[in-house]
């Protein structure tokens, strides 16, 4: 008999991404090899990702390409020509699956054995911390990171009609359907798409092909239109964050790629009134990320695509503009924060030039600290934020590994830059003044003080 879900993971030079995967699905499906199959879809890897996969104690669906394709060509791969259940769920090689997610799929496909598309609620994860949580048993999934999900709305239900997901509660609802990880839904779907995707072999994140961008989509939402689906509300997944090759092309893909998916859905049998929630919330989207993708033109690519047809549609609603003026005055703010920072730490080091200086808060005016100050990096020695899943990565632009604000009893510092906005510098300060040395000197966005008189 066929299993009732195949697990499909398409990978292509990412061996110990996929290593640390294998090892979540030890502990998440090992259980229920009598229900499903593991599926890994090899898109001709030259690394050790047969080896990991022969080492594996799972039983795994080895299937290698002969030469590279596209990645959208890889998925049709594992989905069709390797797996054979009567379900499938696509995931990520960078991706965790939660604790109970495997059985919360299984458990709605027996629940509604019916329904063809089963909805995940899902997460976020920075690939270099998943492996962290996955690995030392001592680290359960942090709380905050199942804080911010897709939905807010954590139980399961039975939708009257697919269109219904993008009314739940929810902070971007444009982004219901981007991910290939998001769903489970019949394997025929994917075999009756062989006739009609036609995807390239671009790997890079540059394809304008919605046929590249969005082929999950186009195979099952026509099909499950109108009709009722199931909604796993208590989050089976967090994506992988971070670690992706064509993240230079992912606000390219957000806008250009987003516009263009709409406007095919559009002719399909989807429901108006959920296009028009749809519409609305991506003019907001874009706002946001058109303004990142001129602010940050150094990190982003694919702006002439963008401009070639998403931006001037997405010009004559109000709602772009709108959140194109709070990003744009939100990043303005928080760069000139740092700016200050950045100014006052280098006028300090005039006396003090071998001066060690930690940093408390690496996002906005951290993260935008040591953008400004590539001069004060050697005399960087200490990271640190509160947010848990941050611990153990690195600071993008630097060598130094991110630490739980506990280490800084430990560590000598002669500075410490407070990258925090106002509202929290206080509480900061609080917490750090009794375990650091006197007269460390403490700069934020207050001002200037030491732990000697811990005055502005």
């Amino acid at each position: 008999m066929a299993p009732i879900l195949s697990i499909c993971i398409p990978t292509l030079n990412r061996d110990k991404l996929l290593e640390v995967l294998l090892e979540n699905l030890e502990l998440e499906a090992t259980a229920y090899l009598d229900k499903i199959e593991i599926v890994v879809a090899d898109n001709a890897s030259t690394d050790t990702t047969e080896d990991i996969v022969k080492n594996s104690p799972l039983p795994i669906i080895y299937g290698k390409q002969k030469s590279t394709v596209g990645f959208a060509r890889n998925i049709l791969f594992a989905t069709t020509k390797l797996a054979s259940g009567k379900f499938v769920w696509v995931i990520g090689d960078d991706d965790m699956i939660l604790p109970g997610g495997v059985s919360s799929v299984l458990s709605s496909i027996d629940t509604v054995p019916d329904i063809n598309y089963h909805y995940l609620n899902f997460g976020w994860i920075d690939y270099q911390f998943r492996a962290k949580v996955i690995r030392d048993k001592n680290t359960p999934t942090p709380k905050s990171l199942l804080q911010h999900l897709q939905f807010s709305d954590t139980d399961w239900k039975q939708l009257e009609r697919l269109e219904d997901l993008v009314f739940l509660p929810g902070s971007n609802p444009s982004a219901t359907f981007s991910g290939m990880f998001c769903f489970v839904t019949r394997r025929q779907y994917y075999i009756d798409a062989i006739a009609t995707l036609k995807p390239s072999n671009s790997l890079d994140g540059s394809s304008v092909l919605i046929d590249d961008c969005f082929p999950h989509a186009i195979l099952s939402l026509p099909k499950v239109a109108g009709k009722p689906i199931s909604y796993i509300g208590k989050p089976v997944l967090l994506q992988g964050i971070s670690g992706w090759e064509w993240k230079g092309y992912a606000y390219k893909n957000m806008v250009f790629g987003t516009f263009q998916f709409f406007e095919w859905l559009e002719k399909t049998p989807f429901a108006k009134d959920a296009m028009h929630l749809l519409w609305n919330s991506y003019y907001d989207m874009a706002g946001k990320l058109f303004f990142r993708m001129l602010h940050f033109s150094e990190e982003h690519q694919g702006l002439d695509i963008v401009l070639n047809k998403a931006i001037p549609f997405s010009a004559h609603n109000p709602i772009f503009w709108d959140a194109f003026m709070e990003e744009s005055r939100l990043n303005l703010n928080t760069e000139y924060d740092a700016k200050l920072l950045s100014e006052w730490v280098t006028e300090l080091l005039i006396t003090n030039p071998d001066a060690k200086i930690g940093l408390w808060g690496v996002l906005g005016r951290g993260r935008n600290f040591v953008k400004l100050s590539p001069h004060l990096q050697k005399n960087l020695v200490w990271i640190a934020d509160r947010q848990p899943e941050l611990e153990g990565t690195l600071l993008n632009g630097t060598d130094l590994i991110i630490n739980h604000p506990n280490t800084l009893q430990a560590t000598k510092l002669d500075i410490l830059v407070i990258g925090a906005r106002k509202d929290f510098v206080d509480e900061i300060i609080n917490f750090a003044t009794p375990i650091m040395p006197p007269k460390v000197t403490i700069v934020s966005v207050k001002g200037i003080s030491t732990t000697a008189k811990n005055h502005h």
